[in-house]
């Protein structure tokens, strides 16, 4: 997809242990994901989840910003 703004994603991987933490930015818009996954996992699931993750958080920021609805604030935490 050459207009997508995920035709390129930026990958960051740090292991943890038994665990990888993945930081994936759109190159296309900047948006930025973190997440965990298991220390052997592949690169070609990692950057399936990757975009996967991306699409969902773009579709619900978008849904956010058409019904004006607040955020559900649910899944996550801040430090």
């Amino acid at each position: 997809m050459v207009g997508s703004p995920d035709s390129e994603i930026l990958l960051e991987m740090n292991r943890m242990r038994g665990a990888m933490e993945v930081r994936a930015v759109s190159a296309g818009d900047g948006l930025e994901v973190v997440f965990v996954a298991p220390a052997n996992a592949a690169q070609s699931d990692i950057e399936r989840l990757a975009r996967a993750k991306l699409a969902y958080v773009r579709a619900k920021s978008r849904e956010t910003e058409d019904t004006g609805k607040r955020p559900d604030r649910k899944g996550g935490w801040i430090a």
